[in-house]
């Protein structure tokens, strides 16, 4: 079975979580779970932005999509804003095909994410 690995780091007010695998339907579940405990302590903390750097996923399905959706939105209820930054290719494709890059602030890497996240604080 193939794994999600989901690391947290604090940077100030912004939550950067490093996402690791391919998002997809083998592994959406835990990774959705994963996420959503992260961020509902984060938010439980004062943090709720959120800077999801994708380096590593190299491949992400409609399954992936809505794991992204789903924190999205209980980012977006806790008055938060989350980005994407360092996505691969493949995974662009799915954000770009679906339309999901336009609701969220994508950057190349997770320097310009995070100067970004915390300029606009």
């Amino acid at each position: 079975m193939t794994q999600m690995r989901v690391v947290e780091q604090v940077e100030g007010t912004v939550t950067v979580v490093t996402l690791t695998g391919d998002l997809e339907f083998a592994t959406a579940e835990e990774a959705r779970d994963r996420l959503s405990e992260l961020v509902r302590a984060a938010i439980e903390e004062g943090r709720c932005d959120l800077l999801l750097d994708l380096a590593g996923v190299g491949f992400m399905d409609s399954m992936g999509l809505r794991v992204l959706i789903h924190v999205l939105r209980q980012i977006q209820e806790a008055g938060g804003r989350m980005a994407l930054s360092a996505v691969q290719p493949r995974a662009a494709r799915a954000l770009d095909i679906t339309g999901l890059n336009a609701a969220l602030d994508v950057y190349s890497t997770t320097e310009e994410g995070l100067t970004a996240l915390r300029r606009s604080a």
